[in-house]
């Protein structure tokens, strides 16, 4: 069962129908033995099915015939049996169907109710009422005491034993609360066991939630809980592990940054005080290709912290865009054109396929601009001499609304699968040991994909190891 709601309601339904089970069962038990006592021995009982027989013997024009079509109306429950004689000893009715014209004094019957008609009396005949007993008449005896209108006497019960009822009626109903009370004891122990299984499963994964929320506010981030169930609980569970999980990764990744921008930050900081000192100390003369060292660091540096104060604006979601309509193709062409003398130094063969037709697109030229200089940089960075960068523009979709997509591929070394899911983390770099000049701050690529999110487009990456890469832009018309 996978809803918590379901659960519950399942669990008041079961104790609501055992506690009804066992008191109706038992009381229903014990009622019927005490209430079989009790009409078995109460003569108005008797001489009401008296009355009823002797009527219908008057009716019948003096005569027993078809009697056994109403007897089965006088029992009191199922199982009694009532047995009719007339007034010659012979059996003329039995709703157990075994004794019909046998004589009773060839039966075990005795101590039978006497039908009269008329008083003085005028027997017409006599029956014998079973309580509880179907089967047989061996030791078969009269549930009724001996005489009609006697009132409570002796009798047998069922098999010729003899009972003494006493005022039944406050003995009927002393048994019958009894008996209400015992079973509506066992109905609530039985409750209270459902309730403490069912308190247990729920409480259980709450006190595992409740530790783990306790062990990530002190700090252990690696901390999860168990999960146990697909219900309610179970999937918060879930939803706390990934949410620790999450926070792990944000943790690990804001150690990462600091350490990344103090180590991108010094390097260039660490180039200019150097040569600084020594141009202070004499060891290296004040010249231009000094001050130029520090221009380039210090250029460095300044480019470094715009794309740090970028890439935080857009994701917190306030980078400012100017949007105009834009033709993509054209952008991304004009941008190619840019590193053609870059790539014709290398010997690396620059295509741009634009179809010329498709639909503008709303965006901020600049921002995009970055984009595709980003992109179309990494590629030649990674492409060998004598490789290929092409850049293909098509038609597409993005979330079932009609877009333009831009892919740049090159034929580089490409990159290994377990590095494509890091490849837009900032400050990550495919090679730990790549230098800065070979392989960036590794904030390019973190830069593209907060610009495309903030467009409402996509970035998505595809590599073969040792065939090259192809990054695709998808921006909505």
């Amino acid at each position: 069962m996978k809803s918590l709601s379901l659960k519950l309601g399942a669990a008041l339904v079961l104790v609501a129908v055992i506690a009804v089970a066992i008191m109706a069962g038992l009381t229903n038990q014990y009622t019927k033995s005490e209430f079989q006592t009790y009409v078995s021995t109460n003569p108005s009982f008797s001489e009401a099915i008296g009355n009823t027989l002797a009527v219908y013997y008057l009716q019948n024009n003096n005569s027993w015939e078809d009697v056994g079509e109403i007897m089965t109306s006088f029992l009191a429950f199922t199982g009694d049996r009532l047995i009719l004689a007339d007034s010659s000893g012979t059996i003329v009715a039995d709703t157990g169907g075994e004794l019909v014209g046998v004589k009773v004094s060839q039966t075990s019957l005795f101590g039978p109710y006497y039908v009269e008609l008329y008083r003085p009396r005028t027997v017409i005949g006599q029956f014998y009422y079973i309580a509880g007993h179907t089967g047989g008449t061996g030791g078969m005896g009269s549930g009724m005491g001996s005489g009609m209108g006697s009132g409570p006497g002796s009798g047998s019960i069922g098999g010729g034993g003899t009972v003494v009822v006493s005022n039944a009626e406050e003995d009927f109903l002393t048994q019958t609360n009894r008996w209400l009370w015992i079973s509506g004891g066992l109905a609530v122990a039985v409750a209270i066991v459902i309730a403490i299984v069912l308190a247990s499963q729920i409480s259980r994964p709450l006190r595992a939630l409740n530790t783990g929320a306790r062990e990530l506010a002190s700090g252990n981030l690696s901390h999860r809980v168990k999960v146990s169930s697909a219900d309610e609980t179970g999937r918060l569970a879930e939803s706390f592990n990934e949410m620790a999980e999450a926070l792990e990764k944000s943790e690990s990744s804001r150690k990462r940054l600091l350490a990344d921008v103090a180590h991108e930050l010094r390097t260039p900081l660490t180039v200019i005080n150097g040569t600084v000192d020594a141009m202070l100390d004499g060891v290296l003369p004040t010249d231009e290709h000094q001050l130029g060292t520090i221009k380039e660091e210090s250029v460095l540096l300044t480019r470094l912290i715009a794309d740090l104060r970028d890439l935080s604006l857009a994701e917190a979601g306030q980078l400012k865009l100017g949007k105009s309509t834009i033709h993509l193709g054209t952008l991304a062409c004009r941008k190619l054109e840019q590193f053609r003398s870059l790539a014709e130094a290398r010997g690396i063969t620059l295509r741009c396929h634009d179809p010329g037709t498709l639909p503008a697109i709303s965006g901020d030229w600049v921002r995009l601009e970055q984009v595709l200089s980003n992109l179309l940089s990494n590629a030649l960075r990674h492409t060998p001499d004598s490789g290929t960068v092409e850049v293909h523009l098509g038609e597409g979709e993005l979330n079932g609304q009609p877009a333009v997509s831009v892919s740049i591929s090159d034929t580089g070394e490409g990159i290994a699968p377990e590095d494509l899911k890091h490849i837009f983390d900032r400050f990550y770099r495919v090679e730990d040991s790549r230098s800065r000049d070979d392989g960036g701050a590794g904030l390019g690529l973190a830069i593209v994909k907060q610009m495309v999110t903030a467009h409402d487009g996509r970035v998505s990456v595809q590599s073969t190891p040792g065939k090259g890469t192809t990054f695709t832009v998808t921006l909505p018309v």
